[in-house]
């Protein structure tokens, strides 16, 4: 990796904006599902096993919640690094291709780091609360969805940034940035709402499950996570058909990101009316 790798990740993980909405704001929620809104002793074994159920749906809620507001600043940094990519790749050994995967690289990283603070978050709280650690059923399982997520979210804020790009509407990056955000929130509705079909259907919204299935190794709900662990039965969620979901959409925002790149040849950012 480059200069270009190193001072991607150290300016992300030092931007105060990013660590604010997708660490230090989200630990403050991490506080409130341990300390306000959980009871303060635990009953017997099925009250620990319940416990750590709910811990594995606080990263998994609010580890995507802090996964999406990183997306935010993502979708800043590739709208403006698209007037220094021409000159990076012109003046230094970093081609256009190589530009492109470490950039991806870098983000990457920087989202994991993220979701890994999170879950150290969790354990702490789990840990504080009630003296338990939360084990992760599949670890592995829940690293492959965290790098899903993280690869959809990088494509989802590519995709938006080039379009602003392509419309020449670039005041609409303040705006149009904030939609990973919105669909990570939307995502965090289920905890309440079970929303059927359309948990497929959503972009993020059928990461819950997946993550849910790895880190507690039980069959997730579709939706309305809260009333499903105090044994409300609800419909179980279709794993194979959130993947699929999941990879379509990662597939989407790739057919999306080529077409928005072949339009905006020849759209130089300079030209672009403010």
């Amino acid at each position: 990796m480059t200069l270009y790798f190193r001072l991607k990740v150290k300016d992300l993980l030092t931007n105060a904006e990013l660590l604010g909405w997708s660490i230090a704001f989200m630990e403050f929620w991490v506080f409130m599902w341990f300390f306000v809104f959980s009871p303060e002793k635990l009953e017997g074994p099925w009250d620990v096993y319940a416990a750590k159920v709910g811990a594995s749906m606080a990263f998994c809620f609010l580890g995507l919640l802090s996964i999406s507001a990183v997306a935010v600043s993502l979708a800043y940094y590739i709208f403006y690094a698209s007037r220094a990519a021409r000159y990076i790749t012109k003046f230094t050994r970093l081609g256009p291709g190589a530009f492109v995967a470490e950039d991806f690289a870098a983000s990457l990283m920087v989202i994991l780091v993220v979701a890994g603070v999170m879950y150290a978050s969790v354990v702490a709280g789990a840990y504080a609360r009630w003296g338990i650690v939360p084990a992760v059923e599949n670890p592995l399982g829940v690293i492959a969805d965290l790098v899903a997520v993280g690869i959809a979210v990088y494509l989802l804020a590519y995709a938006l940034a080039l379009a602003v790009i392509v419309a020449r509407k670039t005041r609409a990056i303040s705006m149009v940035s904030f939609v990973p955000l919105i669909l990570g929130f939307v995502a965090y509705s289920q905890l309440w709402v079970d929303m059927g079909w359309l948990t497929y259907v959503i972009p993020l919204s059928s990461v819950p499950a997946l993550v849910m299935y790895h880190a507690s190794g039980v069959q997730p709900p579709t939706g309305a996570y809260l009333k499903w662990l105090w044994g409300v039965k609800m419909p179980a969620a279709d794993l194979r058909l959130a993947a699929t979901s999941l990879v379509a959409w990662m597939a989407a925002f790739v057919a999306a990101s080529v077409v928005l790149v072949r339009v905006s040849r020849g759209v130089a950012i300079e030209e672009i009316t403010y």
